[in-house]
């Protein structure tokens, strides 16, 4: 009788166990594996997540920041982790670069009491972003040191205009955009996350 029950007892531990792991490998975190961007994923609630149009491996990551103004929530990240650059505060927005990350801050159009932050790569703003998006937050030239690129407004102005379909920040565009020469390449967000890129809760 003690040796049933002693296996019961295991059995159990062991189901119990087995589901916990199960349980934890659906909340994997951000994609973006920086000190920031891993403070943004534990102390905001995860909204959704936008795939750049020339990588599917390249995303941007949205979250919302509940109660907590544009000014509440850069004061906290700079608190948190101090960036290399912070852009003037115009139109709700303001933007922070970190070594290989923007963190862009706009008031949530839903709910003004939100802040909506974005963690996007360098990478996903050098091959996605309207420059001007970017207006009154940075000076061209800071872009173009940040971004690696010379001219990077100026060359990325003239392909936003020859496609129509550059993106214009979360808000603006909903997390969509199609690309003009090609209406089966879309950029479109998702709000689950799975296994792959931006993987997490």
């Amino acid at each position: 009788m003690k040796r049933s029950l002693f296996f019961i007892l295991v059995s159990v531990m062991l189901l119990l166990s087995a589901c916990g792991n199960s349980q934890a490998g659906t909340t994997t975190g951000s994609f973006f594996k920086d000190g920031i961007a891993e403070f943004i994923d534990t102390n905001y609630t995860f909204q959704d997540v936008v795939t750049s149009q020339e990588s599917s491996s390249d995303v941007s990551e949205i979250y919302i920041a509940e109660n907590k103004s544009i000014d509440e929530v850069v004061t906290e990240l700079q608190e948190y982790q101090e960036p290399n650059k912070v852009s003037e505060k115009t139109d709700q927005k303001q933007a922070l670069v970190y070594d290989d990350l923007f963190i862009i801050i706009t008031e949530d159009e839903n709910d003004p009491d939100n802040s909506t932050v974005e963690i996007a790569s360098q990478q996903f703003v050098r091959d996605n972003y309207n420059p001007n998006f970017f207006n009154g937050l940075f000076a061209l030239w800071v872009l173009d040191e940040v971004l690696d690129v010379d001219d990077w407004a100026k060359k990325r102005k003239n392909k936003c205009k020859n496609t129509n379909d550059c993106y214009g920040g979360y808000i603006s565009s909903g997390g969509f955009y199609k690309n003009s020469g090609d209406s089966s390449k879309s950029v479109r967000s998702s709000s689950v996350r799975g296994g792959g890129p931006g993987a997490g809760k």
